[in-house]
């Protein structure tokens, strides 16, 4: 242009993400993040094409307006229909012909009524009532498919159905559906999706560090991506993990993987730990656009902006996490949702240490204020995850530690003090943590506030081996220095910790006062069927096997057996009021030998209309790998919350090899005085 004139030239950009839709839940807690959500077009709410895959059927049939004149249209269970009060995890009968009429014509209006909507869900969730009708029951693959829980045919074929009458009126939407759960499996009887259905299929890539576990996944989703049109992605990348869970060349090799059979669309529960996977979910957001990109060098530009002269640092600090978070431990499952025993197995105190000295040395190296800044949150939110970490692996050295004379009781006394006054370090700094106005207060009070997926309350379960070797301990001075009984005793109630405390001076009642074991055959002498009379028998799986052992328990007596378990238990039932106090306990042992198989005591609660208690972070429960060279104790205190009608004592064994047995005895409720 001429001199002075400002010459600007306009030109249009058009750029059209890889993946879409890209739906992040569990990543608004506050305005700036939601702004981020916004600007990377990742808001969970906004309309997209192909969003409506989650669980909507139990809309299409209101009990107040069917269930009188039409209970057959809800699931039989046990011979009758079952008509829901309340919530969304259940199943109409889906062979009924007037059902699939219901909700077609429910879809239809519900197209007519939201032109600028382009699905419809039947997406099947955590479904726990299903129908067990003779014609439901005949859409399955097998006579058993009920029992095990394999309810793909029927769903698949339901859906179908539905969309094949959706396309005659509306040509132009779709049927969505969750392939998930019960319905993860490809049916046997439905060769492919109508092509107006889409399906997003869940995956937990995560855990690929586990042996096998990528080949499955890969292996499901190319046979759903044979079957389906419209594919996409869903996926837990955070799940409330309050220690580090970072992964991204595992999160980059599952986008080029699934871009490389046509999947479409991600739906991602973020949830995260935010300052322990920053890099992981900036890098999320641009593979989301361009799945191409290199996820080294998308970590690179991410490190360099971020910490200045401390990027090489910061770079083997988050490559040490990474390393951590996909090495197996014993004992270790990897499934981190709200369990902090689980979140504890997942990293190990040397690599905790050998973070916080690389975030010391980059805060000195970065030579940038800001940068400096980024790093103190980083190793503040480390610390915050160490104390959870450091205490769990205190308490396995004391559950495995046999107090059979002074100097093995005096390295429990030793131990438990340790213990103690790193839980009081820990109630500090996670009050001041939480307070803080930066990212770890944010993603704090996100996590624990906005959502409950912190499993904070659950502390006791890393710190019960304090409780449990202040009754070795107590054990022992009781039996064989019982004049130095009162002085062991004081000295743990010095440590200032309130459940050691409280469990020294709950035994020590019990102990003087002979107190009631409430547990009816807590020694499991009597014997019906095989089985201890008066305990009841759960199982996740049919292989484990439930029995007794002779000349096998404490002291030469009979022992229950658990063998081989997924996950299994015996259970015994207590009337309970609110209010009250107990000391619950078991003795355990592996046999013939320890394996990977864990123990656990667990006291859950019925409210006073049955049902499971909704406050779960108020159920104690302790865990432990048992050894086979000893006896090992696991103890809770129990508080009955409000609501409570009755408690249920949970003995359970799980993660066992096939041949792996638990020895169980010597199980225990004794009610305690209202305070200590």
């Amino acid at each position: 242009g001429e001199p002075g004139e400002l010459v600007v030239e306009v030109s249009d950009v058009v750029k059209e993400p890889d993946t879409s839709p890209r739906i992040w839940s569990g990543h608004a807690w506050f305005p700036p993040w939601e702004l981020w959500n916004l600007r990377n077009k990742t808001v969970e709410s906004e309309v997209v094409p192909r969003r409506q895959f989650q669980n909507f059927i139990h809309r299409v049939f209101p009990p107040a307006e069917y269930a009188r004149q039409h209970p057959e249209y809800y699931p039989l269970i046990d011979g009758k229909r079952w008509i829901p009060t309340g919530g969304a995890r259940w199943r109409p009968c889906e062979s009924n012909p007037d059902v699939v009429r219901l909700t077609v014509q429910y879809a239809r209006r519900w197209f007519d009524a939201h032109p600028q909507v382009d699905s419809f869900s039947l997406g099947m969730d955590d479904i726990t009532h299903l129908c067990g009708c003779p014609a439901c029951r005949a859409m399955d693959a097998s006579p058993d498919a009920y029992q095990r829980r394999e309810f793909s045919d029927r769903h698949y074929k339901f859906v179908n159905a539905v969309a094949r009458q959706i396309r005659r009126t509306h040509p132009d939407r779709y049927i969505g559906t969750l392939i998930y759960n019960v319905v993860r499996q490809p049916p046997k009887t439905v060769p492919r999706l109508e092509d107006n259905v889409f399906g997003f299929i869940t995956e937990r890539s995560a855990l690929w560090w586990q042996e096998g576990r990528k080949e499955a996944d890969h292996q499901l989703t190319r046979e759903w991506a044979r079957r389906a049109k419209h594919l996409s992605r869903y996926d837990y990348y955070g799940m409330g993990c309050l220690t580090p869970r970072f992964y991204p060349h595992t999160m980059a090799e599952q986008m080029r993987f699934d871009k490389s059979l046509g999947l479409e669309g991600m739906y991602v529960e973020v949830y995260t730990f935010l300052p322990h996977t920053a890099p992981m979910i900036w890098a999320l957001a641009k593979l989301q656009w361009d799945h191409t990109l290199d996820i080294d060098q998308l970590l690179e530009e991410f490190y360099a902006k971020m910490y200045a002269q401390a990027a090489p640092l910061m770079r083997r600090y988050f490559d040490l996490l990474e390393r951590s978070w996909n090495t197996p431990r014993p004992g270790r499952t990897g499934w981190v949702h709200r369990d902090i025993v689980a979140q504890a197995l997942a990293t190990s105190p040397e690599d905790v240490y050998e973070g916080l000295r690389l975030l010391e040395r980059a805060t000195k190296a970065a030579g940038d204020a800001r940068a400096s800044q980024r790093i103190e949150i980083h190793r503040s939110a480390l610390e915050y995850s160490a104390y959870v970490v450091f205490a769990y692996a205190l308490s396995e050295k004391l559950l495995a530690l046999d107090v059979r004379d002074q100097p093995s009781a005096d390295e429990a006394l030793g131990l438990i003090e340790k213990l103690a006054d790193l839980s009081a370090r820990r109630r500090r700094f996670w009050d001041q943590a939480r307070r803080r106005n930066d990212l770890l207060g944010e993603t704090l009070r996100g996590l624990s506030e906005k959502v409950k997926y912190l499993p904070l309350r659950q502390i006791g379960r890393v710190e019960h081996g304090g409780p449990a070797g202040a009754m070795k301990v107590l054990a022992w001075y009781a039996s064989r220095q019982r004049g130095q009984l009162q002085t062991a005793a004081e000295r743990l109630r010095r440590t200032g910790h309130p459940t050691i405390r409280q469990t020294a001076e709950a035994w020590l009642w019990i102990h003087n006062r002979r107190a009631r074991n409430l547990l009816e055959n807590p020694g499991f002498e009597s014997i019906a069927g095989g089985r201890p009379r008066a305990w009841s028998t759960w199982s996740r799986t049919p292989r484990a096997a439930f029995g007794t052992a002779r000349r096998k328990g404490q002291d030469g007596s009979i022992a229950a057996t658990i063998t081989g378990a997924e996950s299994a238990c015996f259970t015994q039932r207590i009337p309970a009021r609110p209010g009250q106090r107990y000391l619950c306990l078991v003795w355990v042992k592996a046999d013939p030998q320890a394996g990977e198989g864990r123990a656990r005591l667990t006291v859950r609660f019925r409210d006073t209309n049955g049902r499971w208690h909704k406050d779960r972070d108020s159920e104690p429960s302790a865990t432990v790998r048992p050894s086979n060279a000893g006896w090992q104790p696991l103890a809770v205190l129990v508080h009955t919350p409000t609501d409570t009608a009755a408690l249920v004592v949970m003995l359970s064994a799980a993660g066992q090899g096939i041949s792996e047995t638990l020895l169980l005895d010597n199980a225990a409720l004794y009610p305690l005085p209202r305070t200590p």
